[in-house]
């Protein structure tokens, strides 16, 4: 069974008047419930790494995967140009391009990690975004209350209007206080990705008649089809299919050349 939750916040109306706002939206213990170990997982990497599956999070075995390609395959080519340095003329500066190739291949492994790492953090914020639908459902709504005013009579809503009329900052700290600062910026980050002003002039005819139902639903789905085909859509790992072979034949070409 849904419960009830509410979300406080703060907007400005009039360039610098501030009204202080609350939402009440309806969603399921569990998501919240989830939610909160997702926020709390995402400021410990490892624990998020271990845990994160069990909450939905489509990531974690792939930086798994991910880390034992790049390990391994470095790892045999350091080994590699061990068994050349030994089985080749002596010298001094061949050692130099061992170390170089351990140097790389580390280099190469932390940075697949980390990039492994980001993809399984936008994958947490997705499972958060869905399980917040019924939020997300709110402040269309908010939104379109806020700027029914910003239409009377005007042809264009700007960017700055919008702000003023909707602080998502102010919003999204008052309900994160306790989470990382880090978090609670990208969180806001991706409100701000989403192209409001032009999504709000389309709709802008419905919400002067007064049909506001109608278009915060029409709002909802122009936002959820953005976030989640141009935010959570571009998550993938398909740089791994290129940055893994051009690391093995990079150092493999290098030993070969340098090495013996």
């Amino acid at each position: 069974m849904k419960k009830k939750y509410t979300i406080e916040g703060v907007y400005q109306v009039n360039g610098n008047e501030e009204k202080e706002f609350e939402i009440e939206y309806n969603n399921l213990p569990e998501n919240e419930e989830n939610n909160n170990k997702l926020l709390e997982l995402l400021n410990h990497p490892w624990r998020l790494i271990k845990e994160g599956g069990k909450l939905g999070v489509n990531g974690v075995k792939r930086f798994t995967t991910v880390l034992f390609l790049f390990a391994l395959s470095n790892t045999i080519l350091f080994f590699f140009s061990i068994s050349r340095l030994l089985s080749t003329n002596f010298e001094f500066i061949k050692i130099l391009f061992v170390l170089l190739v351990l140097i790389i291949g580390l280099g190469v492994t932390i940075y697949s990690a980390y990039r492994t790492y980001q993809y399984v953090v936008i994958d947490t914020m997705r499972v958060i975004y869905e399980n917040l639908s019924t939020f997300f459902h709110k402040i269309s709504e908010l939104i379109i209350d806020k700027v029914e005013n910003l239409f009377q009579g005007k042809v264009d809503l700007t960017d700055n209007q919008l702000t003023k009329a909707l602080d998502f900052g102010k919003m999204i700290n008052s309900k994160y206080q306790k989470t990382p600062k880090f978090l609670r910026k990208g969180i806001i980050l991706i409100l701000n990705k989403i192209p409001f002003v032009g999504m709000l002039i389309d709709l802008k005819q419905e919400i002067l008649q007064g049909n506001k139902v109608e278009a915060s639903a029409k709002l909802y789905n122009k936002m959820d089809g953005f976030i989640s085909d141009s935010i959570f859509g571009n998550n993938n790992t398909k740089w791994v299919w290129w940055l893994l072979p051009l690391n093995i034949i990079i150092l493999f070409v290098f030993i070969k050349l340098k090495i013996g």
